[in-house]
């Protein structure tokens, strides 16, 4: 179930690059697929030590100016991030970072108004899922997070939910 879920978000994560509409003026996201890090390593490189992956971190930059969008991206992003690292065996630290991607996921759906012309949230959130997970090694400990959070209950955040 979950490997259907990741390959749809890829597949409309690769769609969105795809995006013809002449009417517009607005630069689109995405629209020059990122150089993304292929190493082995779940983080490889985070020169800021922000908990971060740079090649994530200077995409999001360049892709959206708009600072309360470019913040709750970078917030997500360290939220998937922060769930690639999590020992899963701690279940209150698996607990934590689903409930920081949960935040984070809150302040993407707050921040992007489709009515608005801006991006679809839930296809914004996907593509920071894709680009984190690219790897064998990413997607696997992003698995296994998911497989470590089986019979938990989750709740949805309220409030502001931005960093």
């Amino acid at each position: 179930m979950l490997k259907q879920i990741f390959i749809t978000s890829v597949i409309v994560f690769l769609l969105t690059g795809c995006n013809t509409d002449s009417n517009s003026n607005k630069k689109t996201a995405g629209s020059e697929p990122p150089q993304l890090d292929r190493g082995s390593s779940l983080i490889e490189t985070d020169d800021s030590q922000d908990g971060i992956r740079d090649d994530i971190k200077n995409y999001i930059i360049e892709n959206y100016p708009d600072e309360r969008q470019k913040n709750a991206l970078l917030q997500d992003a360290k939220a998937v991030q922060a769930i690639l690292l999590v020992d899963i065996n701690d279940k209150e630290a698996v607990r934590k970072a689903d409930e920081q991607d949960s935040r984070a996921i809150h302040c993407i759906f707050s921040v992007f108004d489709e009515k608005k012309d801006t991006e679809n949230p839930s296809i914004v959130s996907d593509k920071i899922l894709s680009m984190t997970t690219n790897t064998k090694e990413r997607l696997q400990a992003y698995l296994a997070f998911n497989k470590a959070l089986e019979g938990t209950v989750a709740t949805l955040p309220e409030g502001d939910t931005c960093e």
